[in-house]
């Protein structure tokens, strides 16, 4: 069995694996005490265009996780600024998004090592090894998917894609030979080399904020990743955003179902959409346009969130059925005597059908941008047939629902759905949150006083209105209708979280562990239990109980990774029992990681004005 060593400037790098130097020039071969080169996974070369290496790496572990394994390293040997910022973007990307199927990367797997007699620094990134086959090399041999398939593995996908996007993250390079198709039939994602975190200085950059109007975000220099045939482009002129991850999904789906690359596919002259269908006749018209949606030619009109695509993803069974169903043998025949039924049918039929009609031609001019003219168009069918209200609410409803991330149209959508039907709790609690969202206050209250004067006992109304007075800061209003909905429903576990919380920075400890642990007598999801476990574990190192209160922020951090305050606390804890060593690491944690909890600004401001103060020291103490 060989060795391999590192140093890129090595005459003789294959060695054999019994000895713990290079023969050649002198290197360790154990790369920072536990890892061996097994093989390379592209040709080594010394030419120094060659930035990037990758190896296949006997892991022997760390003490924290001492499992001897195989894995995959990548070496940057040397390179830009540019690079070197790219594989560390790579490594807190692999650290912060936590998915069964993407390679797993801890904080201990990137680090620097310096070759023997070299003034080399290589930047070494180790991530675990996806078994398997990827997509651009599994279609060379077989035939193109079913429509079957394809709905499973966009789902398959989309569930990544979805905790990368929560992570605040977007891959940019969504593509059939950067997806794996695992021994057991799942799909992975792997290379984060060039993905992006989603930050507000990024936002800034890509909209040109400040700058000039190059189209390339003004005065800032935005890096473009372009695979030709899958990137969309928006971010071929360096404005990638999220939605760019759903265009190169539509495109890598084009490739499955037809077996063609989309570079070799032609496009129309008028639209530049490509001209696929002819290819894939095994995909129904709902799907098909479904995937067009993905890869619209702007962001705006592709899926806004992965959540949408997950439920267009729900109703897509169904509306495969119904297409199959209009376009039967069958159907056509029903139509037609049904033409003939209604011209003998008589005037009662004849108003249901024109107010039907009247409906269908007001959803096509909102689907047109023409609200004006659907809402005259719904006002003349009800005036016809005022059966059709609801349906008509239930439409806005459902739009309002879909436009989610542009909120003046959900706010407008729930507006309409209301003028429609003025008794439905659920619209009224959804356009209360969308005005909290939009910081309307009044709208808040207005509609959570209407919804609940419509049902006293709507849970999900004294709930909302709860989170509403919370992030107001009035506690005592708050505290009133998370009580009042937890009397209606005691199985509400957010709610149960939420009051856990406020009788911890009003210093009602012991109601907070009374409640977080009845919180954790009813749910078993993981986040849940996070939340409440670290409620507990605060409420306890307030009074002084500090082995506890370790122990269950300690079990808070292993249920959710994520959670910024759970490190704040921990780091409180740590330093009290004097462990000022893995104090800091949970402070760079807590000071890290996205949070909107306000206790969290809190005590980030109050561990960096002592790091000011005492710019040398690790050594920080804090009180919440």
């Amino acid at each position: 069995m060989s060795c391999y060593c590192i140093n890129p400037l090595c005459d003789q790098r294959q060695n054999s694996d019994n000895i713990e130097n290079c023969l050649s020039c002198g290197t360790s071969l154990l790369i920072n005490d536990r890892i061996r080169l097994i093989k390379p996974l592209r040709a080594l070369t010394q030419e120094l265009f060659t930035y990037m290496e990758v190896f296949e790496v006997e892991d022997a572990g760390t003490q924290w996780n001492p499992v001897r394994e195989q894995r995959i390293m990548k070496v940057l040997r040397w390179g830009s600024p540019k690079m070197v910022e790219l594989i560390e973007q790579e490594a807190l990307t692999l650290q912060l998004i936590h998915h069964p199927r993407i390679p797993k990367s801890t904080l201990d797997d990137f680090f620097t090592f310096v070759p023997n007699d070299t003034q080399l620094t290589l930047r070494c990134l180790v991530m675990d090894k996806v078994e398997g086959q990827n997509l651009e090399q599994w279609i060379e041999f077989n035939e193109k998917i079913s429509q079957s398939l394809v709905l499973e593995w966009l789902r398959q996908l989309i569930e990544i894609v979805h905790d990368i996007h929560r992570s605040n993250f977007f891959h940019r390079d969504i593509k059939p030979s950067n997806i794996i198709l695992q021994p057991n039939g799942q799909l992975s994602l792997i290379d984060f080399g060039v993905a992006r975190r989603v930050t507000d200085t990024y936002l800034a950059k890509i909209s040109g904020s400040g700058g000039t109007n190059t189209g390339r975000g003004g005065r800032y220099e935005i890096t473009s990743v372009v695979t030709p045939g899958y990137t969309s482009l928006e971010q071929i002129e360096g404005r990638a955003v999220p939605q760019s991850d759903f265009f190169a999904l539509g495109r890598t789906l084009v490739h499955l179902v037809t077996a063609t690359p989309p570079t070799d596919l032609s496009k129309d002259t008028k639209t530049g959409n490509l001209l696929w269908r002819d290819k894939a006749p095994q995909i129904d018209k709902p799907v098909a346009d479904f995937i067009d949606e993905l890869m619209a030619f702007l962001p705006g009109q592709r899926p806004q969130t992965t959540e949408v695509i997950l439920q267009r993803l729900e109703k897509l069974p169904k509306q495969i059925k119904n297409y199959r169903l209009a376009n039967s043998k069958v159907f056509k025949y029903s139509k037609y005597t049904l033409m003939v039924l209604g011209f003998l049918g008589g005037v009662f039929l004849s108003i249901r059908l024109a107010a039907n009609y009247l409906v269908t031609q007001g959803q096509k001019l909102e689907a047109a941008n023409n609200s004006q003219g659907a809402q005259e168009s719904f006002d003349s069918a009800i005036k016809i047939n005022p059966e059709v209200k609801n349906y008509i609410s239930k439409f806005y409803f459902d739009k309002a629902s879909r436009s989610t991330q542009n909120l003046r149209s959900a706010k407008k959508y729930y507006e309409l759905s209301i003028k429609y039907n003025n008794q439905d709790v659920e619209t009224y609690n959804n356009l209360a949150f969308v005005c909290q969202l939009l910081n309307e206050f009044e709208c808040v209250t207005t509609n959570y006083e209407k919804a609940l004067k419509l049902n006293p006992d709507s849970w999900s109304g004294h709930y909302g209105l709860g989170t509403f007075y919370d992030d107001q800061g009035k506690k005592d209003l708050a505290e009133q209708q998370y009580q009042l909905t937890i009397k209606i429903n005691n199985q509400a576990i957010p709610v149960i979280n939420n009051l856990s919380r406020l009788k911890n920075l009003k210093g009602d400890y012991n109601a907070a562990i009374a409640l977080a642990l009845q919180g954790l007598q009813k749910t078993k999801e993981p986040k849940l239990q996070a939340a409440l476990y670290k409620n507990l574990g605060w409420a306890l190192f307030e009074q002084k109980k500090l082995g506890q209160a370790k122990e269950y922020l300690e079990k808070a951090g292993e249920l959710d990774p994520q959670r910024a305050d759970t490190y704040c606390l921990l780091a409180q804890v740590q330093e009290a029992l004097g462990d000022n060593d893995n104090s800091w690491l949970n402070w760079e944690a807590c000071l890290i990681l996205e949070s909107k909890v306000p206790e969290v600004f809190r005590w980030r401001a109050d561990v960096l004005q002592r790091i000011r103060l005492k710019p040398n020291s690790r050594q920080v103490r804090t009180n919440p």
